[in-house]
């Protein structure tokens, strides 16, 4: 039964619970948190417990794809360090712990507050020194991957915690809505974060707006997109009718169905366009 639950509970579903993949109850803790984020929830209103799973998970998918250096530059070593070291260290992965304090003591040794900045400024393929410097731990931590199987801790520590609630999905949703009418200042939050949207997402809510449609969300971006002899940048995104996709060009914003050429809408879009 859905009900107010403790802002702090790691609220996961009971699918994920009953599941015999380990990496379920971890990717269902994701979900919930990216709903409450996509709500104008902020890190402080969501549970902790939480956030250290998360970003356990993050840290290891960033290291799996590209290393530390990918890690580094992804996060721009912020304030998410501080959950992932918490959460290694609440899983009990001591030695991913002690390889993690490795990497901040080279960070600060090899690169420094400067050259990090650099690093963190500067394109993140091609040629980097500090990009070659962060990555010299890599061998160490999938060598690591035999002993200490960052899923396996992550999904056993989230089963085992005390402010653990197991919900359908159903109520998920439910208590996803309660907490975003919860918020005292949501409509400046919501109007907040449209303003400091990039302006292909603005230009897709206008559209929708004047089609009728309601945006479900944004899917990918195809950059060899041709229309009328140009190429240019097109946004597919969703909507409660289907797939389309949205062309900035030519000081107006066209809507499409699917990926052909038949227009759905088309709107002025002028270089400072507003949410």
């Amino acid at each position: 039964m859905s009900g107010q639950y403790p802002q702090q509970s790691v609220i996961v579903s009971d699918t994920a619970v009953k599941s015999d993949e380990p990496y379920d109850i971890i990717q269902s803790n994701i979900e919930f948190l990216n709903a409450q984020f996509e709500k104008h929830l902020t890190h402080e209103e969501v549970s902790q417990h939480s956030l250290q799973s998360y970003y356990v998970d993050y840290f290891l998918a960033q290291l799996n794809n590209g290393g530390f250096s990918q890690f580094v530059y992804n996060s721009r070593w912020g304030d998410c360090i501080h959950h992932t070291i918490d959460g290694l260290a609440a899983m009990g992965a001591v030695k991913h712990l002690d390889l993690f304090a490795k990497a901040t003591q080279l960070i600060k040794e090899r690169l420094g507050a400067q050259r990090l900045q650099k690093f963190l400024s500067s394109e993140y393929f091609g040629d980097n020194e500090e990009h070659d410097i962060l990555n010299e731990l890599n061998s160490k931590f999938f060598a690591l991957s035999n002993t200490e199987d960052l899923i396996e801790l992550n999904a056993q520590w989230l089963r085992g915690l005390n402010d653990l609630v197991v919900l359908s999905e159903s109520d998920i949703a439910q208590e996803i809505q309660r907490r975003a009418k919860a918020i005292p200042d949501r409509e400046a939050r919501i109007s907040a974060a449209r303003n400091a949207e990039p302006r292909y997402m603005k230009l897709i809510r206008a559209l929708c707006i004047a089609a009728g449609h309601e945006l479900d969300r944004i899917t990918t971006g195809d950059p060899t997109r041709e229309y009328q002899g140009q190429r240019t940048m097109a946004w597919h995104f969703l909507t409660d009718r289907g797939h389309f996709h949205m062309l900035d060009i030519d000081g107006k914003a066209l809507m499409f169905e699917g990926r052909t050429d038949n227009i759905v809408c088309e709107i002025e879009a002028p270089e400072e366009f507003g949410p």
